[in-house]
């Protein structure tokens, strides 16, 4: 039998956690809508940019504001996931699209370091699958981030196997392997617990892998899987998760549930946060097509300005909701869902994967 001290405690630990992650998520939402006006601002002013020094620059601040609003995001789905407020929204998408979108990201940022990216899948995978593809790319890009970080030369490692399938369901298992630097010795799955105390044993370099690690193991988790460590190698470092997934659904529901009967996408529902957008809106942008406009057209149009970052997607989105809803279907959610957190690289995956799909229809 516990003792009334043990209960107290353990009480008072779990507010302290709920209150932990109230205020990493306020602060979150706070920081997020003058982070994305710098980013929309730089991008205006890149385009009026008179010398290269001045590119330069702005480049520098463009690329130092997505850093800031990648460490915040973070914290919300830290947030989120410790408190069991995130929710997966699965849908029909193609694995392979998903992971040549990996892929191309891996070589660009390796830029020309001299790391060689390699891919390995299981031809038992089904081309079509039924999960959260976005969450899925964040799962996978948690444990990229640190191989990337840590690998100065070498070779990184993916491989993807079907680990078990059935009428239901399709559990795959992923493995990571680098040659970078390595985890000290008997540091193990403490990297995946969110405690200061559990990396002081580490570098300070370990300690940046914590929170990454962190939202992995959580996310793995949310998809009924789990992630670990696979026991220390010199050089480099060996990770695997697991993911379960549903075979592709042969038929969408509606997701007009989600958009609670409304006409138009909002992003969020704070004045503050809609007179930003409205500010970083560039004046003189192209207009939006009418109201006669095909679907394709509009498709087209979007995806465009997802490519250049062109904050003008966001009312282009808002102005056609219903439209975007009855051609994407359920991926319409998963766009939202891109969108209220101003990722236009994982919109512009949502779109490919609907594309592709719709191609093998």
């Amino acid at each position: 039998m516990q003792k009334p001290e043990a209960n107290t405690a353990a009480s008072n630990s779990i507010d302290l956690t709920h209150v932990q992650s109230e205020f990493l998520s306020g602060v979150s939402h706070q920081l997020r809508t003058p982070i994305n006006a710098i980013l929309g601002l730089t991008h205006l002013a890149l385009a009026q940019a008179d010398s290269e020094q001045q590119r330069q620059y702005l480049v520098n601040i463009q690329s130092t504001s997505r850093q800031l609003m990648h460490s915040v995001n973070n914290l919300l789905d830290l947030s989120r996931l410790e408190q069991g407020t995130l929710e997966l929204v699965p849908a029909n998408f193609q694995l392979k699209s998903l992971l040549d979108d990996v892929t191309q990201d891996v070589i660009t940022r390796l830029g020309k370091r001299a790391v060689e990216f390699t891919l390995t899948t299981d031809e038992r995978i089904p081309a079509a699958l039924n999960g959260d593809a976005s969450r899925l790319k964040q799962l996978i890009n948690c444990f990229i981030d640190n191989a990337i970080k840590f690998t100065q030369q070498g070779e990184i490692r993916l491989q993807v196997r079907m680990a078990a399938r059935n009428r239901k369901s399709i559990r795959l298992h992923f493995i990571l392997e680098d040659t970078g630097s390595g985890l000290p010795p008997g540091l193990g799955m403490a990297l995946f617990r969110n405690s200061e105390k559990t990396l002081e044993a580490g570098s300070s370099e370990n300690q940046k892998k914590g929170i990454g690690l962190r939202i992995a193991r959580l996310l793995a988790q949310l998809m009924n899987g789990d992630a670990g460590i696979i026991t220390p190698q010199s050089p480099g470092a060996a990770f695997w998760f697991t993911v379960q997934l549903r075979p592709a659904q042969t038929a969408e529901h509606s997701c007009t549930e989600h958009w609670s009967g409304q006409k138009n996408l909002s992003v969020r529902d704070d004045s503050d946060h809609q007179a930003s957008i409205a500010e970083v809106l560039p004046p003189r942008r192209r207009p939006l097509p009418g109201a006669g406009t095909s679907i394709e057209l509009l498709m087209a149009d979007l995806q465009q300005r997802l490519l250049l970052e062109d904050f003008s997607c966001l009312e282009l989105a808002r102005r056609y909701a219903v439209a975007l809803e009855n051609y994407l279907g359920t991926d319409a959610i998963r766009l939202r869902s891109a969108l209220h957190d101003f990722d236009f690289t994982r919109a512009r995956l949502i779109l490919d994967d609907h594309r592709d799909a719709r191609s093998d229809w």
